[in-house]
């Protein structure tokens, strides 16, 4: 019973985003519209509507971010959205303003974070990678660049001796594509940028990507 228990917890963990519809963005937005109804009221939908709202939360549940937290959400959200039409840059900004809660799961018991880097250089040409259109922004990489930069960066995680488990920290220019990049392939890779980890907190690195 326990082993099933835990397998169906992951699996929900996993696919929620997947489960969270309109319907349920709305629930959400309506509970915090209860301890602070000017919150919601200046976000939806004059500046924000309720779709981008759901895609943003979305987009925090297929990384396994909690959604708890909808006031610090809402409050990011109105302070961007009408200066910000790209709701995946709206995530970003989102988690930078969750930063804390997003890093502790991974913290030692002396406040430590365990990470890799990429080398500079590397990180470099990602940035550079990235473009930008009407439809938002997109890494355009050569596959075979993709191919070895994923190959690189796995032997990195098999290398290293992570406490928790494996996390690349990034740029906060970087880390959504990364990120996107690394999904399907590295299972289990957490990507976190400079911007979300909290003064307080000791990084250790434990290898450079080059």
């Amino acid at each position: 019973a326990t082993v099933i228990s835990t397998h169906l917890t992951e699996s929900l963990k996993a696919h929620a985003y997947k489960l969270l519809g309109r319907q349920e963005t709305q629930a959400l937005v309506d509970l915090a519209g209860e301890t602070s109804p000017k919150l919601v009221e200046d976000l939806i939908p004059n500046v924000m509507p309720l779709g981008g709202v759901q895609k943003v939360l979305q987009n925090l549940l297929k990384e396994r971010i909690s959604i708890r937290d909808m006031n610090t959400i809402l409050e990011t959200l109105g302070d961007y959205a009408q200066l910000v039409k790209d709701y995946n840059q709206l995530t970003e900004y989102v988690r930078m303003s969750l930063g804390r809660a997003i890093v502790q799961p991974y913290l030692s018991k002396n406040n430590e974070l365990s990470v890799l880097t990429l080398n500079p250089q590397l990180e470099s040409d990602i940035t550079n990678s990235i473009q930008v259109s009407e439809a938002g922004s997109f890494l355009a990489m050569e596959p075979h660049a993709i191919q070895a930069f994923l190959e690189k960066l796995k032997t990195s995680i098999e290398t290293a001796v992570f406490p928790v488990q494996p996390i690349l920290l990034t740029t906060s220019e970087t880390r959504m594509h990364i990120s996107q990049l690394t999904e399907k392939f590295l299972a289990g890779l957490v990507v976190i940028s400079h911007a979300e980890i909290p003064a307080n907190v000791s990084v250790i690195n434990l290898g450079v990507v080059g």
